[in-house]
């Protein structure tokens, strides 16, 4: 779960730091979270499946190791 915790906070930062560098480019503060928006609403079909993907990799990664450390496991 830490993998998760540390993916979210990376993606944090990410949106943070596009933000701060609008608002200091001189982009007020609303334009710049109006633009990350319209960047989303003009995809395609095919490249919202490739972003999808990308998004549930960490979440697929963790459930497949945990599923593999819980078989290795023997019972008691």
């Amino acid at each position: 779960m830490k993998i998760l915790g540390i993916y979210a906070l990376f993606a944090l930062l990410t949106l943070a730091l596009i933000v701060i560098i609008d608002v200091i480019s001189g982009i007020g503060l609303l334009a710049s979270l109006h633009s990350l928006s319209t960047i989303f609403a003009t995809t395609t079909l095919q490249e919202s499946i490739c972003i999808t993907i990308f998004l549930l990799l960490p979440f697929i990664q963790v459930a497949y190791h945990a599923s593999k450390r819980h078989s290795r496991r023997k019972p008691s």
